[in-house]
């Protein structure tokens, strides 16, 4: 059986999409759930019982507020039940979760918290009927209970699309006092059976981020700065095709010292003017950067690229190659972020160039 999740990154994979400092992440991901018994057992069954693990997958839909932190609205749906690998277990059941949850996310790792309610039916127990064969059998009690539950989590980030992630779950009036159907011709492996309160879920998730493009097609309708040009530089853009998703000046109670562009993973970045590579490698919250000293006191940098194509002491002209986007250093998402530099103080790039 082909796991649900496998065709959905697939299906992503194939598809360029764009990956930006983003607003939004939509995510779809299958994770194995661990669940814990307390049952009584019955000494007659013949097989030796194993822990249940099943497979769920699940749809988030992430909007950040701020810089790190977000909110998510998040459906799980139990769609791997019966015994196969990995999964199984004495038990088998139908499970849906609505839920919310608050995060942190850092370039890598990513933490939060939340809440979700939802329903488990259709339980049956596994059993043996006289030959000794394994059969299924229908239990009563505690089905038709609504769940809560209170949750914490991690993530990590293997790629701009693809993140690793693991679950604890504190539920609340999950299904108890659970027996099994009277039936004299089946040997159930319990006489009754409860879940218990805690679970554990690992799983992996492919999430296409993306950012509203608040400033393409609203030029006239936000106060740019004049344009200026002097003499001795005329700065073009740095990407084909792109627009500011995060402007220059006050932002989270700090300045924003450049522009953030829209880029997809691994679009070239262009030098914006001829000059000298003074800086090829990383720098702190950057990542992956370069630094172009120009004439007249003036100086770009290029930050969070997935490559370098210079190195220092490089001479570069207009529209030379000088590497590739990315998302590394303090970033949610793949975008170039861009600055210019006059005489040692950061200007506002959009008053140079109107992407």
């Amino acid at each position: 059986m082909i796991k649900p999740v496998f065709l959905i990154g697939f299906l992503c994979l194939l598809v360029n999409f764009s990956a930006l400092g983003q607003d939004w992440r939509l995510s779809a991901g299958y994770s194995i759930q661990n669940i814990g018994l307390n049952y009584v057992p019955n000494e007659s069954y013949p097989v030796d019982i194993d822990g249940v693990t099943k497979g769920m997958i699940e749809i988030e839909l992430e909007r950040y507020l701020l810089y790190r932190l977000y909110i998510a609205g998040k459906t799980e749906f139990l769609v791997h039940d019966q015994e196969d690998l990995f999964i199984g277990g004495p038990i088998n059941f139908n499970q849906v979760n609505l839920g919310g949850t608050i995060g942190l996310q850092w370039p890598k790792f990513g933490v939060y918290g939340g809440v979700k309610t939802g329903k488990i039916w259709d339980i049956t127990m596994r059993s043996t009927d006289q030959n000794g064969n394994p059969i299924w059998t229908g239990t009563t009690g505690g089905e038709n209970n609504l769940t809560g539950s209170l949750t914490a989590g991690i993530k990590y980030y293997l790629l701009n699309f693809v993140r690793l992630q693991a679950e604890v779950s504190h539920s609340f009036n999950t299904p108890s006092s659970i027996i099994p159907q009277r039936n004299f011709n089946e040997n159930p492996a319990f006489r009754s059976f409860e879940f218990s309160p805690v679970s554990v879920s690992v799983g992996v998730s492919i999430g296409i981020p993306w950012s509203r493009p608040k400033n393409r097609g609203e030029k006239t309708k936000r106060d740019l700065p004049p344009l200026i040009r002097t003499s001795s530089v005329n700065f073009s853009e740095p990407l084909g095709d792109t627009y500011v998703t995060s402007a220059f000046g006050p932002r989270w109670r700090s300045v924003h010292q450049g522009v953030d562009l829209k880029a997809s993973l691994r679009d070239k970045i262009y030098a914006a003017e001829a000059g000298v590579v003074v800086k090829a490698g990383t720098g702190r919250g950057y990542g992956k950067m370069v630094r172009i000293k120009h004439g007249n006191g003036y100086e770009t940098v290029y930050a969070h690229m997935s490559k370098i194509s210079v190195k220092e002491g490089d001479s570069v002209k207009k529209g030379d190659e000088v590497g590739r986007a990315g998302n590394t250093g303090t970033s949610t998402g793949v975008h170039l972020h861009f600055e210019i530099i006059k005489d040692g103080t950061h200007v506002n790039p959009e008053s140079y160039i109107h992407f």
